[in-house]
């Protein structure tokens, strides 16, 4: 089921997410985190399933793998994973945790979060089990300082600094659709797939 290895243990990074579109902003937050703590890598877990999302991914699985995998090709420090698609049970990240656990035990696992989710993360599953499990890495985006600071979960997360880059997928969705320019927000070679599919019209 897991077709992903890893080889080294130590501290690693989680980055899961619907991907639809990957952007800077994603890869960026990992980068900062990675060096932040001393990560080893960071694993990019592509959501199959999201159960908190209320409308289902634009682009189909396959060519969200397709799209994380070209935006990561030149860092070798960023792994892929299509974990989710094999699951018997709910995409939750405490289930994903539990498996990794399972899979790697000899790894530390870092959840990358951006302050968004942090502000959020009341109505996750599970969330008082998923902090004992995983170390929660945050940090800041723009807009979100507020709801960053009355987060009830403040006291059990780490921050980092990262630079500010106020970019989404959902302003990426927009703007294809609007006819306008995704240059430089995403890889040229995410920006080819997303052309080459003909996604977000």
């Amino acid at each position: 089921m897991f077709r992903t290895k890893l080889e080294k243990a130590g501290n690693w990074g989680i980055m899961g997410g619907v991907f639809d579109p990957i952007h800077y902003a994603h890869l960026l937050l990992a980068e900062s985190a990675a060096a932040a703590f001393g990560l080893r890598g960071v694993l990019f877990i592509v959501s199959f399933n999201p159960p908190h999302r209320d409308q289902k991914p634009v682009a189909p699985f396959p060519v969200r793998l397709k799209m994380v995998s070209e935006a990561i090709k030149d860092n070798d420090r960023f792994v892929i994973s299509d974990m989710e698609q094999d699951l018997d049970m709910p995409s939750y990240t405490v289930n994903i945790v539990d498996i990794l656990h399972q899979t790697y035990p000899e790894i530390d696992w870092h959840l990358i979060l951006g302050s968004d989710n942090i502000a959020a993360f009341n109505t996750w599953y599970k969330p008082e089990e998923l902090v004992k499990k995983a170390r929660i890495v945050v940090a800041g985006r723009p807009g979100y300082e507020e709801s960053m600071r009355h987060s009830p979960w403040l006291d059990k997360v780490q921050k980092f600094e990262m630079p500010l880059m106020d970019i989404s997928s959902t302003m990426i969705r927009r703007r294809i659709g609007e006819g306008h320019s995704i240059r430089y927000l995403v890889p040229e070679g995410v920006r080819r797939i997303i052309e080459k599919e003909g996604l977000y019209k």
